[in-house]
């Protein structure tokens, strides 16, 4: 009798206070609102992060203006504390989500293979999309726990690197500018950006599928009207293509495989500016 009401009372005498299904599933409906959430703003954050850095484009001077203008304002060093901190709560609450995550693909594709067998061959085309949509879904998955287990890695050495820059010059040393950029990345860490490059890209463009899919699909919103799967897609492909190329050209310029493209364009302010 004791036994039963201490089990009803809390639940924690023998499985923890996680051995609640409801209380599982609340704890997993928080992580996940938290693990999507903190991946948009990083996502957000890093489309922006990679568009001053393609400053670069427009010329040296340009760069280190902006550069400058981030770490005397204090914005640099409030956001790299920030934009850590995130990071790292990003990927606690994200990975307590591949245990179950590796259940459902499981349960996706024992699903399928009972829905094919028990079909008959007249509604067999009827089934497919679904054995294709869960099979994409699940590799789509797979490759989104890859690639940020990769990012995890090179992104730990990417914030180490910029916050060691925006220290030195929170010290009174130089900080951020083109000339370190330039011959840090020709030393030979463009590979180690070029992954980095495609690993976030690729990870922020699924997760922001998935994400608008799990909460949206079907719904109306600003701009693109009823989201659908197709409609998701093409966005996610677009924004993916564009910030790969601008990417691989911004590393391009940084490396010295080429001149910034497009320096002409603030060439006649900068002189007027000496």
């Amino acid at each position: 009798m004791d036994v039963n009401l201490n089990q009803r009372s809390g639940g924690t005498s023998q499985h923890g206070p996680d051995s609640d299904p409801y209380d599982r599933a609340k704890r997993a409906l928080k992580d996940e609102w938290i693990s999507g959430l903190t991946g948009v703003f990083l996502a957000l954050f890093m489309w922006g992060h990679m568009l001053f850095v393609s400053s670069i484009l427009i010329g040296e001077q340009t760069f280190d203006f902006v550069a400058d203008l981030f770490e005397d304002t204090w914005l640099a060093q409030i956001t790299i504390i920030l934009i850590t901190i995130v990071f790292f709560v990003h990927f606690v609450t994200a990975s307590r989500k591949i245990p179950g995550g590796l259940r459902d693909r499981k349960r996706m594709m024992e699903l399928g293979k009972s829905i094919k067998k028990s079909r008959s061959r007249w509604d067999q085309d009827a089934t497919s999309d679904i054995r294709l949509r869960s099979h994409s879904e699940t590799t789509l998955w797979i490759w989104q726990v890859r690639s940020g287990m990769t990012i995890l890695v090179l992104g730990s050495i990417h914030l180490f690197i910029v916050g060691t820059d925006i220290l030195q010059r929170t010290l009174g040393g130089a900080g951020i500018t083109a000339l370190e950029s330039t011959n840090r990345v020709g030393s030979g860490l463009w590979l180690l950006y070029v992954v980095l490059l495609v690993c976030v890209e690729f990870h922020a463009g699924i997760g922001l599928y998935r994400f608008t899919v799990k909460w949206w699909l079907g719904k109306k919103l600003a701009l693109i009207g009823k989201v659908t799967r197709r409609k998701t897609h093409i966005v996610e492909q677009f924004i993916l293509i564009f910030f790969v190329l601008v990417g691989i050209v911004t590393l391009a310029v940084l490396s010295g495989l080429i001149e910034p493209p497009l320096e002409s364009l603030m060439a006649g302010v900068w002189d007027n500016s000496l």
